[in-house]
């Protein structure tokens, strides 16, 4: 089967095996298309929060966000319609069912064939609409309400409503200063400070947690650290600045209720 369709198209395949993704990268090197490879669900997440992607390949059992979950979050909270396709060891009606009722578009059953493989991704692909991120990822992230959960933290409090409030003041009277850490780090060009500085503000998050600005300070950390991808750093650093002031808005709110 050709795969002269896959031509310029951006996928994202997520894939915890080592062998998986080994040969998924074969296949995919002589397709003319553009491809990351990621090794959970929070990373896969991590990704479309700074790019576009035509298609995903999500695998379904991985660490820390499995294919469910992640494909959850990327419909309901990220509202994108990227075509998702699932790559599962095991496969049933029920299964199937489960798949669709996420967002999922396709399934691959592993392992899988070039021919199968193509064939799958090319029904994902006809007739695509283009996703929210492609009209405008910038303003879809910026403008969306941040989700906060703070089921850890409440889980934490055993219904001591003060040591929340504690807790939660904490976080908006350190956050601040970390983020000027961040910014004063990245106005000199300093990447080992400003890996550290998002490091710290990553671990900040983890009681009270925003996935997306997660996400975010955990991108400019890997940038920092893996010393690429650097010209990204300016709008991440804003888009911290910007997100954050929307949590201040929502753990406010928070606090009224006591």
């Amino acid at each position: 089967m050709k795969n002269d369709f896959l031509k310029g198209k951006r996928i994202l395949i997520a894939e915890d095996d080592f062998v998986n993704q080994k040969l998924i990268s074969h296949s995919m090197q002589s397709t003319g298309a553009s491809f990351d490879i990621v090794s959970n669900g929070r990373e896969a997440i991590e990704h479309l929060m700074m790019g576009t992607y035509d298609l995903i390949m999500m695998d379904i059992n991985m660490p820390e966000i499995d294919g469910f979950e992640a494909t959850e979050y990327i419909r309901k909270n990220m509202k994108l319609t990227t075509p998702i396709i699932a790559m599962t060891g095991w496969s049933s009606k029920e299964d199937s069912n489960k798949f669709e009722k996420v967002g999922m578009n396709g399934t691959l059953a592993k392992p899988f064939g070039l021919d199968i493989l193509y064939k799958t991704l090319q029904e994902a692909l006809i007739d695509v609409k283009p996703t929210l991120a492609s009209e405008s990822s910038e303003a879809a992230l910026i403008d969306e309400t941040p989700h906060v959960d703070l089921s850890l933290l409440n889980e934490l409090s055993e219904s001591d409503s003060e040591y929340k409030k504690t807790i939660v003041q904490m976080f908006l009277d350190s956050m601040p200063e970390t983020i000027q850490q961040i910014e004063e780090a990245f106005a000199i060009k300093d990447y080992d400070a400003l890996a550290k500085a998002a490091h710290y503000a990553k671990s900040s998050l983890s009681v009270i947690n925003v996935e997306d600005l997660r996400a975010l300070v955990a991108k400019i950390e890997m940038n920092c650290k893996k010393n690429e991808n650097l010209d990204e750093l300016e709008t991440l650093v804003k888009r911290v600045k910007v997100k954050y002031n929307l949590v201040v808005e929502i753990l406010l709110e928070e606090l009224k209720k006591g």
